[in-house]
């Protein structure tokens, strides 16, 4: 009999019930229940309540952990961005903590003309090196992140004469757009002592956009890899012989025992070494990289992230840490404010980085007023920087990522690949993919669009676009084409009419509700072809208590705008209306904005 009654209270237990309040009923219940005899003061002032108190509120925070554990383990319920940074991480995805943006600036250099005849003088031919700086009027440095050399077939060529050492030089201009990107080149030293395996090394710069080099004070480099049991790169060598001009290197397998893996998050990055030492090296146990399949970096290698599995027994080293040195770590930071740059912005030079070939056999006087007469100019915006993601965005990109498994079959595949893409070539913010219907190949048309310095849709840059298909290309099926096209921009005006409450300030009114609906129409950017909802607008408006009712006819008007400082895109708001009157159909290579607040008017019924 006494084990039938233990029995049946374990069976009364109801496990569902996890908060304080709840807890602590079920407890008094069971008291009562089970021990009408034995205990009998529930006054919230007795010890037996105090008791009561204390267990519950223990259960309730280990509920509490269990709960929040368990939903921090699945992606799609985790409420900590730290928690979906690792998810995203361990996916080899990227989460755009610091991203860059990327863009051509116009730089001008001078090269001085022939004795005889208007020809540049080819003496004085000059190689604009990669690290160049270049700065816009709002502090932000750009590096050049390619040689350019300026000749006549490359170059815009101008006329210019200046007067040098008391006579007349002629010059010529030569103007060459060079590929940039945001962010400036620093280093962080740190000494390393005895030998621990998975070296774990934090870099104390949260503006920290990628790790550029690590090089021990033996000279020593370490690579980058996407997982630590790569150990084999891809290095670009210069083709000396130059046997097709549009394949400047050789892709060139190279072992990497010396390597590591670069774990973020929100506060810090942290660099990762392998498991052996340096007496456990031996490259001769790397993999054969004709068994690994390539992957296009954003370094200046490419890395390697599929590995047949039955031969990891050979490398079971996971590469070498380093031990009793000093590390270098140089790296690229991006300032917390926005990178973007608009139009005409970016006009200083700060380190221009010129090269010129038998430099001790030319004019020293020439070659410093070339070095320092550079100037440069941005004809087209700077972008590839965005807004940090907001936790919603960062978990579409996962299941994204999840999904594509680095190859992109899908449409949804082609969207995420495009999110994962490594900082360094830019940033977007939104793209969609449409299949070209009208081509008899699998051409896919890849819509994209970009933010402005001031955080507005704009067009992706050139060089944005370029990146962005030399990433795609690297992942899409053989049989499939991409092309890259800039989405269209549709700039919308509000103008609402409603009834407001007695007693209720007009003015006052009219410019929080005009408030209220930009920022709840700008938080969250729609994606290419989402309809816009006027239903949304008028549920923003009869939400604020001040206002009365919203006329169901022509109460929102949606009329869109062309023209200065707003998009060239001309849309017929009219023909694209649903027949309710509820909604507006959106093009599918279109994305929707409300660009600025005084597109947004609003008036009181009387």
């Amino acid at each position: 009999m006494k084990d039938t009654k233990v029995s049946n209270k374990i069976k009364e237990i109801d496990y569902t019930k996890t908060s304080f309040s709840e807890i602590k009923n079920e407890l008094v219940g069971y008291m009562k229940r089970h021990y009408p005899d034995s205990y009998r003061d529930f006054n919230r002032s007795s010890f037996g309540s105090l008791m009561l108190d204390l267990v519950s509120y223990v259960g309730d925070q280990l509920h509490y952990y269990s709960d929040h554990n368990a939903n921090e383990a699945i992606p799609a319920f985790t409420k900590d961005p730290a928690t979906l940074i690792s998810h995203i991480n361990s996916l080899g995805g990227d989460p755009l903590i610091n991203p860059v943006a990327v863009g051509f600036v116009e730089v001008q250099v001078l090269r001085p003309a022939m004795a005889i005849g208007p020809r540049v003088d080819s003496k004085y031919e000059v190689e604009l090196r990669a690290g160049s700086k270049y700065m816009s009027n709002g502090g932000t440095v750009y590096t050049q992140i390619k040689d350019i050399t300026l000749s006549e077939a490359n170059s815009t060529v101008m006329g210019y004469n200046t007067i040098l050492d008391g006579r007349k030089i002629e010059f010529f201009i030569l103007k060459a757009k060079v590929p940039v990107i945001s962010g400036e080149e620093r280093t962080y030293t740190v000494d390393v002592g005895n030998f621990q395996r998975f070296l774990k090394i934090d870099v104390p710069d949260d503006t920290l956009t990628e790790i550029l080099k690590i090089e021990d004070s033996n000279g020593n480099e370490y690579f980058q890899v996407d997982h630590l049991t790569q150990d084999v790169i891809y290095k670009p060598i210069q083709d000396p012989i130059k046997r097709d001009s549009n394949v400047s290197s050789i892709l060139k397998p190279t072992p990497v025992p010396r390597r590591f893996v670069v774990e973020k998050s929100p506060s810090i990055t942290t660099v990762v070494f392998g498991h052996g030492s340096e007496e456990d090296l031996n490259t001769a146990s790397a993999l054969d990289p004709s068994k690994v399949a390539l992957q296009l970096s954003a370094k200046s290698y490419i890395s390697s992230q599929k590995i047949d599995p039955n031969r990891l027994l050979t490398n079971n080293k996971l590469g070498v840490s380093p031990q009793n040195t000093t590390l270098t770590i140089t790296y690229r930071s991006n300032t917390l404010l926005n990178t973007n740059a608009a139009v005409g912005t970016i006009t200083q030079v700060l380190e221009p980085i010129l090269f010129f070939k038998n430099e001790e056999d030319l004019n020293e006087e020439i070659v410093n007023f070339i070095r320092d007469n550079v100037q440069v100019f941005n004809e087209e915006p700077i972008n590839g920087n965005i807004s940090i993601p907001t936790t919603e965005e960062l978990k579409r990109r996962y299941l994204g990522v999840y999904g594509a498994q680095n190859r992109a079959v899908t449409k949804q595949d082609y969207v995420s690949a495009v999110y994962s893409m490594p900082p360094i070539f830019g940033s977007v913010k939104r793209a969609a993919v449409i299949r070209d219907t009208n081509d008899l190949k699998r051409n896919i048309n890849l819509y994209l669009i970009s933010e402005s310095a001031a955080g507005k849709l704009e067009a992706p840059s050139e060089l944005l676009r370029e990146n962005t298909k030399t990433w795609v290309d690297s992942i899409r099926m053989i049989s499939d084409s991409v092309d890259i096209f800039s989405a269209k921009i549709i700039n919308f005006s509000i103008e609402f009419n409603v009834n407001l409450k007695t007693n209720v300030n007009q003015q006052t009114t009219l410019t929080l509700i005009k408030n209220k609906i930009f920022e709840e129409m700008s938080t969250i950017l729609p994606e290419i072809g989402e309809p816009f909802y006027i239903s949304s607008v008028m549920n923003i408006i009869q939400n604020i208590p001040e206002v009365r009712s919203v006329p169901i006819r022509g109460g929102v008007k949606i009329r869109a705008l062309s023209g200065v400082n707003h998009t060239d895109f001309r849309f017929d708001v009219k023909s694209n209306t649903s027949p309710d009157e509820s909604f507006i159909y959106i093009p599918e290579d279109a994305i929707w904005e409300i660009k600025f607040i005084d597109d947004i008017k609003g008036t009181v019924s009387q």
